[in-house]
């Protein structure tokens, strides 16, 4: 032992430099302490900020209950705050399990950092279950508990449950806040429940709860993803009448939204009106503006932009880019487009697995299918797995090329080992159409039957193809026997059609 402590010792290194010296740092700590007195200062300091020593307290504190000299409750539950407080979730665990194991009751403020706990590790179940134990130790269940329920239930995508619990708030006299509505308005805005958002933002007003700046950029930002901009545009206006300051992240969610429904010029005026306030815009403010002017074909006026841009120091991104490759793929200049690929290689941002599957459409369309080949080589030695739409993408080009043979080739490399990669009905459709033009009808249904089997269910695509097939095959009864499927799956139609 002596020996390797030695630091001129062949095995002595730095790191056993500072796992020694932590070591009896801690012993040291540890054997000094001779009363409850001592052991409740000690743990307090190791918690000070701004130098913390979260690991150093409850390692003395597991010691300290050990060795019979138990921390005062005030100090257990203060440790548990104030690890809880931290985000140490691990280590409050650790310490609300030894201390209640030893007969300390929790407080209040322990039993919300627990809460809390859970919430952030997306176990709403169990937080629910701490609130049993607040009221079973006597305290009063308030808003602060409940807002974070209500937050850990939506997080989990349970938003239901959480409007639930919201109700019943009131009943239990427990009234809700502008955090409350605020962590509900978003849960149901991200659960795409855009009218029960709405209802709930009349609601609040209702309550005497004024929305604030966050309410109203939840809903705005929701109302434009759900493509009601005009309803957005509307709630800006209002904010704005209200004293409400907007920043970058309401003027960008409203100009990607205004620019997602075709309204240019209405988001280029909400961004001039962005500059003349003072506000400095981001990478998320330019990039809808500029993949708009690209797919218009106002090369000049993107281009001006993206230098706008970057005399900000504001650097394009992935979005940036795959939106200036798509405005390029959709006017015909795919050759364009891969000299931006290439260019955003050079400049250290990575191309994500959409602005493959971008350029691979346009290459697709343009031709030859070998370029958008090339793309999809290139994309696998990159380390980014093509996906269904990749390889719908890539299916759609050769069928149309007439190459069904190749695309089966590729449905069945889509199913192998590390490239596997689930089909769906376009998929199918797919093949099954271009198998139907080149008068294989057989064949064509053969993958029908495949399609089946995987249990993917067909749509109205599929049963035009088969059925105008047969019907043009003059194969009325085998035409009668899919019509027999749309049916049975659901589907109806006013009339066969007579061909494709």
């Amino acid at each position: 032992m002596k020996a390797l402590l030695n630091p001129h010792h062949k095995f002595y290194t730095s790191s056993t430099t500072y796992a020694v010296t932590a070591y009896f740092q801690l012993f040291s700590s540890m054997v000094t302490v001779t009363s409850h007195t001592d052991i409740d200062t000690r743990l307090r300091s190791l918690c000070e900020k701004p130098n913390s020593q979260f690991s150093e307290a409850v390692s003395l504190f597991h010691h300290a209950v050990d060795s019979c000299l138990l921390p005062s409750g005030s100090t257990c539950n203060f440790l548990v705050d104030t690890l809880a407080r931290s985000k140490n979730f691990e280590l409050v665990f650790s310490v609300y399990k030894k201390m209640t194991h030893v007969g300390v009751s929790p407080s209040f403020l322990s039993l919300s950092g627990l809460i809390d706990c859970f919430v952030s590790r997306h176990k709403p179940e169990f937080a629910l279950g701490v609130v049993g134990l607040i009221v079973k130790g006597g305290y009063r269940v308030n808003v602060y508990v409940m807002n974070l329920i209500l937050k850990g239930l939506c997080l989990n995508g349970e938003v239901g449950k959480a409007m639930v619990m919201f109700r019943e708030m009131g009943r239990n006299c427990v009234l809700p806040d502008i955090f409350s509505y605020n962590v509900l308005i978003n849960g149901l805005c991200k659960a795409k429940k855009l009218e029960e958002a709405v209802s709930l933002f009349f609601e609040m007003r209702s309550a005497d709860c004024h929305p604030n700046f966050v309410t109203y950029t939840i809903l705005v930002d929701g109302l434009c993803k759900d493509g009601r901009v005009d309803e957005a545009v509307d709630l800006w206006e209002e904010m704005k009448e209200k004293g409400l300051d907007t920043d970058v992240i309401v003027y960008s969610v409203l100009i990607s939204g205004l620019c997602c429904k075709g309204s240019f010029d209405r988001g280029k005026e909400v961004f001039e009106e962005m500059l003349t306030k003072g506000i400095l815009p981001s990478v998320v403010t330019y990039s809808p503006l500029i993949h708009n002017l690209c797919k218009m074909g106002r090369w000049e006026e993107a281009t001006a932009m993206l230098n706008d841009m970057t005399e900000r120091g504001i650097h394009p991104d992935v979005v940036t880019y795959t939106g200036l490759i798509d405005g390029l793929c959709k006017n015909g200049r795919a050759t364009k487009a891969m000299d931006i690929l290439d260019m955003m290689q050079k400049k250290g941002v990575e191309p994500s697995t959409a602005t493959y599957n971008v350029i691979i459409n346009g290459l697709c369309k343009e031709g030859p299918v070998s370029g958008a080949f090339k793309i999809l080589e290139m994309m696998t030695k990159a380390g980014k797995k093509p996906d269904t739409v990749t390889y719908n993408t890539m299916m759609r080009g050769l069928c149309n090329d007439g190459k069904v043979d190749e695309a089966m080739k590729l449905l069945k490399f889509m199913l192998i080992g590390e490239s596997f990669v689930e089909p769906d009905v376009m998929t199918f459709n797919l093949l099954i159409q271009g198998f139907y033009k080149e008068g294989r009808l057989d064949e064509a249904v053969a993958i029908y039957h495949t399609m089946l089997e995987r249990g993917i269910s067909g749509n109205m695509v599929t049963y035009n193809i088969l059925i105008g097939g047969y019907l043009k095959a003059g194969m009325v009864g085998k035409a009668m026997e899919i019509w027999k499927d749309v049916l049975n799956w659901g589907f109806f139609q006013t009339h066969l059609p007579i061909v494709l």
